[in-house]
C-alpha cells in the first residue's frame, strides 16, 4: 500500500475538519511541513502513528479537552497486486476488492467518539469504508478487511524521529528493525525445533540474527551516517545472548558511537556513550539506522511501493547549517521513487526545503478562529504556475528562481511579503525596514524581474500568505481614471497585464486576503524626480551617470532618502508611500 491521502481533524492540537487538515501524498515522496510554533505540525505527525497503532486515546489527545470534539481520521490508500499476497488479507481478498475503485483505491474513516462526565471516556471505536459506487461511508471495518492488527500489517509502517528521543527509544529503534529482521526469517520449522530442543537457542539465534547480514546492515547504516559525521560510525553490541518464549525468540542490542583518528583508527580518548554524543549526531543516526530497514529485513520489494512512512520532527535541530544542507539531500534522495520510503517533515528551517526536488511538496499550517487548515504545493502546481511542459524545464525553472533569490524558501514561512522587481526596490525598502523597524513583519522578495511576479503571486496566494506587490508600469498600457468593479486600475498589455488578472483573482479568493498593488510610472527613476517630490528627496539626474541601478539605488538611500527620515514630506517620496500604505494597511 501507499498513501495517497491523509487527514486529521480534532486531534491534539489540530481542528477545523477533515477537509481542511488532509495532505495529499500523491506523487510526493518528501513533504515538508511549515508553520508557526504551536500550529499542530507535530500532531499531525503523531496523528499517523496513533492511527497506525491504533493506540488507546488519552483525554489530552481530544483538541482543548473537549468531550464534544469527535477524533477523525480519514486515510486513502492505494493498494497493488503485491498487497493481495500478504497472507494477512490474501483471505479476504476478493471482499476487499468491491471497495476499491478503478485505480485500486481503498478509503476509509476511523472515528472516536468521547463521552463527557466527572472524567472523560471513549465509546467504542468506529470504522467505515467509502462505497465508492453508492458514494457514501459504509459502516465496514477496514474494507472488509476485518481485525486492525490485520488491516495494519498492510499499512506503510510509521518510523517517528521525535525531536528529543531519549538512549532508551533509540535502542526501541535499533531492536525493533533486526527483530523484523528475524522475524521474516522465522520459519515454522524452525520454531518446532526450537520447542523440541532448548538447547538449540543459541544455534538458531545465530542463523536468525545472522552476523553476515548484521554486518551488511551496519555498513549500509554508516555508509549514510558518515556522509554527515565522517570520522564517527555507529557500532552495535550484542547485550545479551540468550532469550526464548513460547511466541518469540530473539537477541538484544544497545548502541554506541566510535570517534576515529585522522588515521582512521578509533580514538580510545574520547567518551562515546549516548550522552556524550551532541543530539545532531544522535537525530542523524537514528535517521540512517531506520532508513536501512529494508536492508535488514531482506525479502523482495517491488518497484514504487512504499513500505514505511518517516514521520521526521524538526530535522534541522542541533546540526551545523553545513550538515542541515546534506541532511537535506539525503532526506530527499532516500524517498526517491524507487525507495520504500514516504518522508514527512515538521521543520522550522528554510534551509531543509529544496523547491527544486521533483516528487515532493511543501504544506503550510496555520491556525485561525475556526481551527488548523492547510496548503499545500507540490510540483504539478509549480509545473502549471510556471507554464512549462515538463519536469526536468520546472527544475531548471526553479534552479534560475534561487538563484535571484535564494532565500525565497525562507518567505514561506512569513504572513506578509513584498514582491518587487528588482534591487533597486529591495536596497531603499530593506534600509527603510531595518531603520524604522515596524511592528508589523514584511518579508521582501526581490522577483529578479517583473515578469516572475505571477509565479510569485500564485505561489503565495496557494499558501494563504499575504502578499502586496511594487513594480513598474513599462510600456504597458492601462489607464489610471478607469477602474474595473473591484476598483482596481485595468492593464491591458505586457506583464503587468498578467499581474492585474492574477492580482484581480487573488482578491476575489474566499477567506484570503490580499495586500495593497502599487506601481511606478513609467519606471522607478523618472517617477521620483516628478514635480510633487520636494527637490531634497528627488532621485538625482547625477545618478543614471554611475554605475549601475543597484549602485544608484543605494546613492539615493545613502545620500538622500536616510539622513531625512524624519522629514515631514519623506511620504511624498513614491516608493517610501507604497511602503507607509502597506506598513499601515489591515
Amino acid at each position: 500500500m501507499r498513501i495517497i491521502t491523509f487527514g486529521v481533524n480534532n486531534f491534539r492540537g489540530i481542528s477545523g475538519g477533515i477537509q481542511n487538515n488532509t495532505i495529499e501524498f500523491k506523487d510526493s515522496n518528501t513533504i515538508f511541513l511549515l508553520g508557526q510554533n504551536n500550529v499542530g505540525k507535530s500532531s499531525f505527525l503523531m496523528a499517523y502513528d496513533f492511527f497506525y497503532k491504533n493506540t488507546s486515546p488519552k483525554p489530552e489527545d481530544i483538541f482543548r479537552m473537549d468531550p464534544e470534539n469527535i477524533i477523525e481520521f480519514e486515510i486513502v490508500l492505494q493498494l497493488d497486486d503485491f498487497d493481495f499476497k500478504k497472507e494477512s488479507i490474501k483471505q479476504k481478498s476478493e471482499g476487499l476488492k468491491k471497495w476499491l475503485n478503478e485505480d485500486n483505491l481503498l478509503k476509509i474513516r476511523k472515528v472516536l467518539k468521547p463521552k463527557g462526565g466527572k472524567k472523560i471516556t471513549f465509546e467504542n471505536t468506529e470504522n467505515y469504508t467509502w462505497d465508492y459506487n453508492a458514494k457514501s461511508w459504509e459502516a465496514k471495518n477496514y474494507g472488509g478487511i476485518g481485525l486492525d492488527n490485520v488491516f495494519r500489517d498492510a499499512l506503510p509502517t510509521p518510523i517517528l524521529i521525535k525531536a528529543m528521543p531519549s538512549e532508551s527509544e533509540v535502542e526501541t529503534i535499533i531492536n525493533q528493525v533486526l527483530k523484523s529482521k528475524a522475524e521474516i526469517n522465522f520459519k515454522d520449522k524452525e520454531r518446532e525445533e526450537l520447542k523440541a530442543a532448548q538447547a538449540k537457542i543459541q544455534e538458531l539465534q545465530d542463523k536468525l540474527y545472522n552476523p553476515e547480514s548484521i554486518k551488511k546492515y551496519k555498513e549500509e547504516v554508516n555508509k549514510h551516517f558518515q556522509e554527515l559525521f565522517p570520522q564517527t560510525s555507529i557500532e552495535l553490541e550484542e547485550q545479551d545472548k540468550v532469550k526464548w518464549t513460547e511466541h518469540a525468540m530473539g537477541k538484544k542490542f544497545s548502541i554506541h558511537f566510535e570517534k576515529k583518528n585522522p588515521e582512521g583508527e578509533k580514538d580510545e580518548n574520547i567518551p562515546t556513550t549516548y550522552d556524550k554524543i551532541g543530539h545532531g549526531a544522535i537525530r542523524s543516526a537514528i535517521f540512517s539506522l531506520l532508513l536501512m530497514k529494508d536492508i535488514a529485513e531482506e525479502f523482495h520489494r517491488e518497484e514504487n511501493r512504499k513500505d514505511y512512512i518517516v514521520l521526521f520532527e524538526e530535522p534541522e535541530l542541533f546540526l551545523h547549517p553545513k550538515l542541515m544542507k546534506q541532511l537535506r539531500s539525503l532526506i530527499y534522495r532516500v524517498s526517491e521513487s524507487k525507495s520504500p520510503y514516504q518522508i514527512i517533515c515538521a521543520s522550522h528551517s528554510p534551509q531543509m526545503i529544496d523547491i527544486t526536488k521533483e516528487n515532493s511538496s511543501l504544506v503550510r499550517m496555520v491556525k485561525g478562529n475556526e481551527g488548523t487548515k492547510f496548503h499545500q504545493i507540490n510540483d504539478e502546481f509549480l509545473k502549471k504556475s510556471k507554464k512549462v511542459r515538463t519536469k526536468q524545464e520546472l527544475k531548471q525553472e526553479m534552479h534560475e528562481v534561487l538563484r535571484f533569490n535564494p532565500f525565497i524558501c525562507e518567505s514561506f514561512y512569513a504572513d506578509e511579503v513584498i514582491l518587487i522587481e528588482g534591487p533597486t526596490e529591495e536596497i531603499i525598502l530593506r534600509g527603510y525596514l531595518t531603520e524604522k523597524k515596524p511592528e508589523k513583519e514584511l518579508f521582501v522578495i526581490n522577483c529578479g524581474t517583473v515578469n516572475n511576479i505571477p509565479f510569485y503571486q500564485k505561489i503565495f496566494s496557494k499558501f494563504f500568505i499575504k502578499y502586496h506587490i511594487i513594480c513598474d508600469t513599462d510600456s504597458s498600457e492601462f489607464k489610471e481614471d478607469v477602474k474595473d468593479e473591484l476598483g482596481l486600475t485595468i492593464f491591458s498589455t505586457g506583464i503587468q497585464k498578467s499581474i492585474y488578472k492574477q492580482y484581480k483573482k487573488d482578491v476575489s479568493k474566499k477567506g484570503y486576503s490580499t495586500g495593497l498593488f502599487h506601481y511606478h510610472e513609467p519606471t522607478f527613476e523618472p517617477a521620483h524626480q516628478v514635480d510633487e517630490i520636494p527637490e531634497t528627496l528627488k532621485y538625482s539626474s547625477d545618478y543614471n551617470n554611475s554605475d549601475g541601478k543597484p549602485y544608484n539605488a543605494n546613492l539615493y538611500w545613502k545620500d538622500t532618502l536616510y539622513p531625512n527620515l524624519e522629514n515631514d514630506e519623506i511620504y511624498k517620496v513614491p516608493i517610501l508611500n507604497f511602503l507607509n500604505n502597506i506598513i499601515n494597511a489591515e
